[in-house]
C-alpha cells in the first residue's frame, strides 16, 4: 500500500486536476480583480501583495523576491506611483536606495479586492459537498505549508548563491 499511495499524488490525472483547479480560481480570482476599483495589470498585483507583505522595502530587494529585473520593476512601480498606490521615500536602511511603501489607496483596494475574491470562493465552496470542502481544506493548508518550504529553500539557495 505505501508505495501506490506514495505515489498516487504523482498521477498523470491528478497533476492535471490539480492544476484545472488552479486554474479555475485564478479565472474566477482575475474576474474579481477586473470588477473590483483595482485598474492593475496581474504584475503590478503581485508588486502589490509584495509590498504589503514587506513594507519598507528597497527596489533591489523586491527584485529578489519577485526574481524581477531591476529596469522592468523600477517602470512597474513608477506606473503604480503615477497611479497613487505607491509611494517612494528615502530608505532608513541606506541613503543610496529608496524605500517603497503601498498608499492608504492601495491597501483599501486591496482590502476590497481580497473581500471580493473571499466571497467569490465561498460560493464555489458552498456548492461543494462538505467531506469534499473539509478535505480541501486540509490539503490547502499542507499545500500551503509546502509552498512556504520551498520557498524558504528557494531564498536560502539564492543566499549561497549570491555569497
Amino acid at each position: 500500500m505505501g508505495d501506490k499511495t506514495r505515489g498516487s499524488y504523482r498521477s498523470q490525472e491528478t497533476i492535471r486536476t490539480l492544476c484545472a483547479a488552479v486554474e479555475g480560481l485564478e479565472s474566477l480570482w482575475e474576474r474579481e480583480r477586473h470588477s473590483a476599483s483595482l485598474p492593475v495589470s496581474v504584475s503590478q498585483l503581485r508588486v502589490l501583495h509584495a509590498l504589503e507583505r514587506t513594507p519598507d522595502v528597497s527596489l533591489r530587494e523586491l527584485g529578489e523576491a519577485l526574481d524581477s529585473a531591476p529596469s522592468a520593476l523600477s517602470r512597474l512601480c513608477a506606473r503604480l506611483e503615477a497611479m497613487g498606490l505607491v509611494r517612494r521615500t528615502p530608505s532608513g536602511k541606506s541613503r543610496r536606495e529608496i524605500a517603497l511603501h503601498l498608499t492608504g489607496e492601495a491597501k483599501a483596494c486591496l482590502r476590497e479586492l481580497r473581500a471580493a475574491r473571499e466571497q467569490a470562493l465561498a460560493a464555489v465552496l458552498d456548492a461543494m459537498p462538505p467531506g469534499a470542502r473539509d478535505a480541501l481544506v486540509e490539503g490547502a493548508g499542507g499545500l500551503l505549508s509546502a509552498l512556504d518550504s520551498a520557498a524558504d529553500r528557494a531564498a536560502d539557495e539564492s543566499v549561497s548563491r549570491s555569497a
